[in-house]
């Protein structure tokens, strides 16, 4: 892919795979919950989110998107930056794992289960043998969601350690605003939400969404700049540059 061309998206490409980072880890949250009820992980659940290589499915897409963004460019990125790519790429070959371990326990055991094959002596010794190769792959699935969820929670602290770089990434910090109530506080809690906004933002929130509200402006998505001028005069009501970028809106 063309360098230049990707460095002029990366503000775009970033603010999705952020995005796409938030929606994998709720998604394997989800698999986790199921495993804890049914001591099992359905294999049709893992094969939608990884897919292959001719239809790829979310968790492979963002393994992609963070390889063209932090690895497959020539531009300087942070340690960090390096360390979210890598344990990515880490959680995508560990859920390989886990979905062929899925599939063993729905393909193959019911199979070897059958009575038929209990009532032939030989038969009964190989499957007893296959069985035992099945059930270590059952017991396998608490490890593998183990450390699945091991590498999630080291690929939250290092995304936590981009975020101050991208400061000027409007469309980031929109995502981040805009999902205060949703998908962003599931995954990056309540208080550190704050935290991460107030690191990037020193001088106050008001700041955050009046640059968003500013960037809109200039896209002409009035409705949106709207929204966070009115943010601003519920932190700040005498912002006089939102007092008047909100008037000059509205009159258009």
């Amino acid at each position: 892919m063309n360098n230049s061309w990707l460095e002029s998206r990366k503000d775009f490409f970033l603010r999705n795979m952020v995005q796409d980072f938030c929606t994998a880890t709720i998604y394997f949250d989800q698999l986790c919950k199921e495993h804890k009820k049914t001591g099992l992980v359905a294999y049709h659940l893992l094969d939608v989110w990884i897919g292959s290589e001719l239809k790829k499915g979310p968790l492979w897409n963002l393994k992609d998107q963070c390889h063209r963004l932090f690895r497959n460019n020539e531009t300087k990125n942070n340690l960090y930056e390096h360390l979210f790519d890598w344990t990515i790429g880490s959680i995508f070959h560990e859920t390989i794992k886990l979905k062929e371990d899925s599939y063993q326990l729905e393909a193959y055991r019911p199979l070897l289960e059958l009575e038929v094959y209990r009532q032939h002596e030989t038969f009964s010794v190989i499957i007893d043998e296959y069985l035992a190769v099945i059930e270590h792959a059952h017991s396998n699935l608490a490890d593998e969601l183990s450390r699945i969820k091991q590498l999630f929670t080291k690929a939250l602290s290092h995304l936590k350690a981009i975020f101050p770089s991208h400061r000027d990434n409007l469309l980031l910090i929109r995502f981040l605003l805009d999902n205060n109530n949703k998908l962003a506080r599931k995954v990056f809690g309540r208080d550190y939400f704050h935290a991460v906004l107030s690191s990037l933002f020193p001088e106050g929130l008001h700041s955050a969404y009046l640059s968003s509200a500013e960037q809109c402006i200039s896209l002409g998505r009035h409705q949106d700049a709207v929204r966070y001028l009115k943010k601003v005069l519920a932190l700040d009501p005498h912002n006089k540059l939102a007092q008047d970028l909100l008037q000059k809106v509205v009159q258009k």
